[in-house]
């Protein structure tokens, strides 16, 4: 970096610090997002001397010190309402706080239960867990989707990976999501043989079990958490060879768990209109994406479409000197663009 350009940054980091704390964005934000949802994706929280930290995806693994920070920042800047307050106010039975935020979990990592829930806890925050139903059943330790995403961090494997699934190029598009739809689509035994063949090593890297159990989602789910669904087998839904019997399943777990308000999100994020009206077939009312747009609630149309999210993640553009730093996350989440909202 020149020097010109190093003294702009350092210039343009000065003035969003001043803008914060002189309480320029957030008197903003109380204004331009009165009525408007924020919706937040996490995936994983861990200590970070933790040692599944270590293998842990960094894009999608908050630190729990990162994790509380953030907390910090949600509660002075947002009402944090659940699943049900949603679904109270577009009844019109009552209306939501100001800057509404909704927060949720992805795949169903048995760390949120572990790190996150207990922070939230701590202080009354609800949240929702959006759980692939497949995984509850799994008996590996290491989630076979994790160890793909392990394998494919290895110099050279996107192309050998592909050529061992029999594919002559490259898939268009995103590698890791055509192979974890190929696996996906294999019983489960056939996809451990696989992995242990063109990927050796990867599953016996983690020894405890990585994802909840059907009796953790039965005994240990907080009261302050919605349990959705996230597809059957995580694969993209946009890929997967039958989407509605990945729908279906995901709708049995959630009725088997008693949960009478039906949300899911896409996994991988990959979606389309016509899988949006596949999921409300399915019997699911709240459907969730991961574009990452906020939702003006200053009307309801009849049919409510799929909600855009915003994945955060911990990293420069939420931290400074490694540390979350309020004013580069009240940049990165105020000025999202508004979500229009159509009936689908």
């Amino acid at each position: 970096m020149s020097a010109m350009a190093s003294a702009m940054v350092s210039v343009k980091n000065a003035m969003r610090r001043a803008l914060y704390r002189s309480g320029v964005l957030g008197a903003w934000h109380r204004w331009r997002n009165r009525r408007v949802l924020t919706v937040l994706m996490f995936h994983r929280v861990l200590p970070a001397n933790d040692p599944a930290f270590a293998l842990a995806e960094r894009e999608f693994t908050f630190t729990l010190d990162g994790f509380r920070r953030t907390l910090d920042f949600v509660q002075r800047h947002y009402n944090v309402v659940s699943l049900d307050d949603l679904q109270a106010a577009r009844q019109g039975q009552r209306p939501l706080p100001p800057n509404p935020m909704l927060i949720t979990f992805d795949d169903g990592w048995r760390d949120t239960l572990d790190h996150a829930a207990p922070e939230l806890a701590r202080r009354n925050l609800p949240a929702v867990l959006f759980v692939s139903s497949e995984v509850v059943g799994l008996d590996a330790p290491r989630w076979w989707q994790d160890a793909l995403v392990a394998a494919l961090a290895e110099q050279g494997a996107p192309a050998r990976l592909c050529a061992a699934a029999g594919w002559g190029n490259m898939p268009e598009g995103s590698v890791s999501q055509a192979l974890a739809a190929h696996l996906g689509a294999m019983p489960q035994a056939d996809r451990q043989a696989w992995l242990q063949r063109h990927a050796p090593g990867a599953q016996q890297q983690v020894a405890q079990r990585q994802m909840l159990s059907r009796d953790d989602l039965q005994a240990r789910i907080p009261a302050q958490f919605a349990i959705g669904g996230h597809g059957h087998t995580h694969s993209p839904l946009t890929l997967s060879p039958d989407p509605r019997a990945e729908l279906l399943a995901s709708r049995r777990m959630l009725d088997e768990l008693g949960q009478g308000l039906r949300s899911m999100s896409f996994p991988h994020g990959a979606w389309s209109p016509e899988l949006v009206t596949a999921a409300r077939q399915c019997g699911f009312e709240w459907i969730f994406t991961s574009d990452a747009t906020l939702v003006d609630l200053s009307r309801w149309p009849a049919s409510l479409p799929a909600l855009g999210r915003i994945h955060l993640p911990e990293n420069p553009w939420t931290c400074q000197a490694g540390c979350i730093d309020f004013a580069r996350l009240a940049t990165f989440l105020f000025f999202r663009p508004l979500q229009s909202v159509p009936a689908i």
